[in-house]
């Protein structure tokens, strides 16, 4: 609900912020005039400019006048009741204001009340900037609406922030909380299944063995009096087991009730809160948590198993012999594998361990030899005797495998790593042989009094033994061998333990914070520069139209012919194709672009005499200096012939170009020469970034083009397109608006917002490795599942050829050879058996339980059972072929 909640918020939060973003100025910029103004700027005039774009999103007047502004208008912003900004259009004679504006010519009232002098002195200096630029462009009523319009995006803007990166960010914030809340809530809900299924797990369990007490208690009656009856000579001897057996069987009976109770706890807190519990007479029951009610079921599942065995075994009941199979099983296997290694090891000591793994084998079958008989007695010190000769047999495979490793040993230095690679080998086979099963090995050994599996029992000298065998074949591959390079798999092995998992933990931490902290500075470094001159230009238009006002036949021919020798005359480059084609070449070529928006071109051939003064430049070659006010006089009679043709070209009442229209003066000088001068558009400069009209130089000191001075002419029509490319460019960046958002505020959204979406991002990555992990591993173990299955086949196929290689040809003889193959036989049989039916299990589950590291751990179980019977079997069927041979 939380996570909905705020994924709302987010909604209206980013239909809010679009709403800012988009909004558009809606209040209609005031303007008082006073009359005489220069220009042609008057009250109609500019009511005329601004129709439809003299909009502000705060409602305020601006007045004209041409007068310097007095102290108190410029300094403290006392201007005349309902007026909030003045502009002066004059201009000081001793400082024409061309290139620094004067910024005592405007008052924005409300800033210059203020204490801080700096925010009115920046507005007021940008808008008497710009009124200059359009100044300079020729414009007169027009400056005055850009003027306005610039006012209105400095100081008249509106409370609300428009910076999208701002909303984005404030939209974000809560969206990304509600995912990072969703994710938290799937894998809590999962943690809850998980839960629960181990719960039900756990009760079953514990259900079967609870059913089974009834069942064991007989057994332990059985075996109790049996061992109570025993010969006087193993009389003590008996004692000791029956008092073993009755202690366990009382645990068992006293773990069983407690665990009921706690089952009773659990299933009121993870299942149903109103179910009842039963409590003890005492009053005292301390809940126990999950994990440790599946230990206790595990182990009293354990102690029960062992219970029935050591039962069976003790007094010679029918099962008697599975259970010493089962004994024997492990270490008999590690014995076999440590067998195909003689090469390495010492004859002789081969020679001893496998006959001392033949008597264990005979001591096996022994056992199912003597199940026809019925207990008593007699049974139970046959049973005692035979356990006598288990612990002696399995001490003499102990102590020749201790002293085989210790000779291998001496080029190990961890011993510590040793241990712990020892005992993981005993805990993975004893997995793998009962086929993922939990197994009793431990409990059975310790009722028997065999003594618990420790780091002297013969499993563990055999499981020894073959990790020092391992690791001394490990040291003979050279570099050379490809399993030895690095992979990415055994770097990602290496850093993700336990050992790393703190580093990794903390990287995972502290890399969002760092992306957020980078994106905020980021962002707050951009801060009011929402519009950066140097972008990537999107202007697609091709120059709509080109008209030539005045005598075309007045261009001059080259002074010097263009290195291309099948160049147009001059006069022919002055034509819309061929000014377009050039401008697509630009294009493609440099970083520049086409026009933004349809233009049509008026080129204005003017003889310079005509309209203007000019002078030589002395400081550049070929350049002419024109007064900044006769060339604005100049502006104003050639807008007056250009009407007079091309009426569409100019407003009729304004006196100013057309929105649209642009008009580009070519002055023609008497010796054959040209400059190109400003472009004059419809256009009317305003925002951060406007650079129309801003070079005023580029209007006053022209360079002057076809001189003969033995340097190729440049064609008149590829002036006329470089200027307009230029002129696209600065369009471009016109009319740009930059929000005013404060740093601190931008920073700490961006930053939180950077670090939120990042961390969850990691942790979306992370939960996709994992389910393409599962899905993959998955995959993997079902491939390994049906590879199982094939060799399973392959052996069941094989099995009486493999009865007939182990019992009749290397157990032919009759005594401890024979029984030792009989019985080796019967363990190969039983552990076949046992992977059977472990892979039909496996594979007969549901899909949707084909997954996950249990599934997988209980595959590779399999996978590893059946891969030593596959070993035994090849030998067998060697020593066999070897044999009749021989």
């Amino acid at each position: 609900m939380v996570a909905l909640l705020l994924a709302g918020l987010s909604v209206l939060i980013g239909q809010y912020g679009h709403r800012q973003v988009t909004s558009e100025p809606e209040h209609p910029i005031s303007f008082v005039v006073e009359d005489g103004l220069p220009y042609g700027i008057t009250q109609e005039s500019v009511e005329a400019a601004a129709q439809g774009r003299a909009l502000s999103r705060e409602p305020f007047t601006m007045m004209v006048v041409e007068r310097e502004l007095e102290w108190d208008e410029y300094q403290n912003g006392q201007l005349p009741d309902g007026v909030d900004v003045m502009l002066s259009v004059g201009h000081d004679p001793q400082d024409e204001d061309i290139v620094l504006p004067d910024a005592r010519r405007v008052s924005v009232a409300h800033l210059a009340q203020l204490d801080d002098w700096m925010p009115h002195h920046q507005a007021a200096s940008t808008i008497r900037e710009v009124f200059i630029n359009n100044r300079t462009m020729g414009h007169g009523p027009s400056a005055v609406v850009g003027a306005g319009q610039t006012a209105a995006m400095v100081a008249f803007d509106g409370s609300g922030i428009r910076s999208p990166v701002f909303w984005g960010a404030m939209a974000a914030i809560p969206l990304l909380t509600a995912v990072l809340l969703t994710l938290l809530w799937i894998a809590g809900l999962a943690a809850e299944r998980r839960r629960r299924r181990r719960f039900a797990r756990a009760r079953l369990q514990l259900a079967r063995t609870v059913l089974e007490l009834d069942t064991l208690e007989v057994e332990f009656l059985i075996a109790e009096s049996q061992l109570q009856a025993a010969p006087s000579d193993r009389g003590a001897e008996a004692g000791r087991a029956s008092s073993r057996l009755k202690q366990q069987w009382e645990a068992v009976r006293a773990e069983s009730l407690s665990l009921a109770r706690q089952e009773q706890v659990l299933h009121r807190e993870l299942i149903d809160p109103d179910a009842p519990v039963r409590t003890p007479r005492d009053g005292t029951l301390e809940p126990v948590g999950l994990e440790r009610f599946e230990e206790r079921v595990e182990a009293l599942r354990r102690r029960a198993d062992a219970l029935m065995h050591a039962a069976s075994v003790q007094v010679g009941f029918a099962d008697s012999g599975t259970v010493l199979g089962q004994l024997a099983l492990p270490l008999v296997q590690a014995v076999e594998e440590i067998l195909r290694h003689r090469e390495l090891l010492d004859e002789q000591a081969c020679d001893r361990l496998e006959g001392q793994r033949t008597r264990l084998l005979a001591l096996v079958q022994e056992g199912v030899e003597g199940l026809g008989a019925e207990p008593g007695p007699e049974r139970v010190a046959a049973q005692a005797d035979l356990l006598r000769r288990w612990r002696a047999a399995e001490k003499r495979i102990g102590g020749t495998l201790r002293r085989l490793g210790d000779s291998l040993q001496r080029r190990i230095d961890n011993t510590d790593q040793l241990h712990q690679a020892v005992e993981q080998r005993m805990r993975t086979r004893l997995r793998a042989v009962t086929a993922g099963a939990s197994d009793t090995q431990a409990e059975l050994r310790a009722s028997l009094g065999l003594g618990r599996p420790g780091d002297r029992s013969a499993e563990y000298c055999a499981e020894r033994m073959l990790e020092l065998l391992q690791r001394a074949a490990a040291q003979q591959t050279t570099d050379e061998d490809p399993s030895n390079r690095r992979s990415l798999s055994k770097v990602w092995n290496r850093w993700f333990t336990l050992r790393h998992a703190g580093a990794v933990g903390a990287g995972i931490i502290l890399l969002p914070i760092l992306v957020g902290l980078i994106a905020g500075w980021a962002a707050s470094a951009q801060g009011q520069h929402t519009t950066v001159f140097g972008r990537t230009l999107t202007g697609d238009q091709p120059l709509a139209e080109l008209r030539v006002f005045g005598d075309p036949g007045q261009i001059p021919d080259y002074a010097f012919p263009p290195t291309l020798e099948d160049h147009p005359s001059n006069q022919e480059t002055v034509t819309l194709d061929y000014v377009r084609e050039r401008m697509e070449r630009a294009a493609e070529r440099d970083d520049v672009a086409l026009l933004p928006d349809r233009l049509e071109l008026t080129v204005v051939l003017l003889p310079i005499e005509d309209y203007i003064d000019y002078r030589q430049d002395l400081e550049r070659e070929n350049g002419i200096m024109i007064d900044y006010w006769d060339l604005l006089d100049a502006y104003q009679q050639i807008r007056q012939e250009v009407a007079a043709e091309y009426p569409e070209v100019i407003n009729s009442v304004t006196g100013e170009i057309q929105l649209g229209q642009a008009i580009l003066p070519v002055w023609l000088l008497d010796d054959g020469g040209y400059a190109v001068g400003l472009p004059l558009t419809g256009e009317i400069s305003a925002g951060l970034d406007s650079r129309l009209g801003e070079y005023y130089f580029l209007a006053t000191e022209p360079v002057v083009r076809n001189v003969d001075d033995e340097s190729p002419s440049i064609p008149l029509g590829s002036l006329l397109a470089y200027d307009l490319t230029e002129l696209g460019r600065t369009m471009e960046y016109n009319h740009q608006e930059a929000a005013a958002v404060s740093p601190e505020a931008l920073f700490w959204a961006v930053a939180v917002a950077g670090w939120t979406g990042s961390q969850t991002v990691l942790l979306v990555l992370v939960a996709a490795v994992q389910a393409i992990g599962q899905w993959t591993g998955a995959r993997s173990a079902r491939r390994q599942l049906a590879a199982v299955r094939d060799r399973l086949n392959g052996l069941a196929m094989g099995l009486d050829l493999s009865r007939i290689d182990m019992v009749a040809v290397l157990g032919g003889e009759r005594g401890s050879l024979g029984d030792a193959a009989e019985a080796d036989q019967r363990l190969y049989e039983a552990a076949l058996v046992t992977a059977w039916r472990e892979a039909q299990l496996l594979e007969s589950l549901p899909r949707r339980q084909q997954r996950g590291p249990e599934w997988a751990a209980r595959v590779a179980h399999v996978d590893r059972l059946v891969q030593t019977l596959s070993e035994r079997e090849a030998d067998v069927a060697q020593r066999a072929l070897e044999l009749v041979r021989s």
